[in-house]
């Protein structure tokens, strides 16, 4: 199918008809219609805009569609945007060495609160070792 056909089919939909109307206009099958218009309806789909700067970005259909242009827009925008970030990994903890309670941020399998602690108590673990 030529270019001026695709062209005609777009002005059409984007004009109201149906697949039907239009492949009977054209002389065409209404599958090559329906073909054509899902096509360019992917195609718009995966353009996209970023969402710091605002240039047009292209996504690669299949996966996920893209936010931002580059890792420096992303980080520009997160960090502009802090109050929008969702944090949900909070947890309570006893520390092994000082049994002080603290809250950890993203890791429910940490066991000391600071380095200190994790210095002191693998000081008493040597000397306990050592005798």
């Amino acid at each position: 199918m030529d270019n001026n056909k695709k062209k005609k089919i777009i002005e059409l939909r984007k004009s109201g008809f149906g697949y039907k109307k239009i492949a009977k206009e054209l002389s065409l099958t209404v599958s090559a219609v329906r073909c054509v218009c899902e096509k360019i309806t992917d195609e718009y789909d995966l353009i996209g805009s970023c969402k710091n700067c605002g240039i047009k970005i292209k996504s690669i259909k299949g996966k996920r569609k893209k936010v931002f242009c580059s890792d420096k827009c992303r980080m520009a925008w997160w960090n502009s945007h802090i109050k929008e970030v969702n944090k949900k990994a909070y947890y309570s903890v006893v520390c092994k060495c000082c049994s002080k309670e603290f809250i950890a941020y993203g890791n429910n399998k940490r066991v000391y609160c600071s380095h200190s602690c994790y210095i002191n108590d693998k000081a008493k673990k040597d000397v306990a070792k050592n005798g």
